[in-house]
């Protein structure tokens, strides 16, 4: 059994200023969304990234406030378009439908 991976993500600002929030926990969702984070997550060298981030402070870009924790792993960080991190982008975007299919 693999270790449980949770994400939670705060996405604000953009033109419409529209938030949304999202909790995933990979030990209470469905398989497949449970391997789907899990492979996410675990695809990340979260070290490598946290040195990549640089969050612009402007009202109409998009902000991802994001929390990861992977086993006994813990990682916080805030990113904003346009300077994501490529290999953030696939685990940003499966929260971000995550959380518009739960609205």
């Amino acid at each position: 059994m693999t270790e449980p991976v949770r994400a939670e993500l705060r996405r604000s600002g953009g033109y419409a200023g529209r938030s949304l929030h999202v909790v995933m926990d990979s030990a209470t969702l469905p398989d497949a969304e449970a391997r789907r984070l899990s492979h996410l997550v675990r695809a990340l060298d979260l070290t490598r990234l946290a040195a990549k981030i640089m969050a612009p402070c402007r009202a109409d870009l998009l902000r991802y406030d994001l929390s990861l924790q992977c086993g006994g792993r813990h990682w916080r960080g805030t990113v904003a378009e346009p300077t994501v991190p490529a290999e953030l982008r696939p685990l940003l975007r499966f929260l971000t439908q995550q959380a518009m299919i739960k609205r």
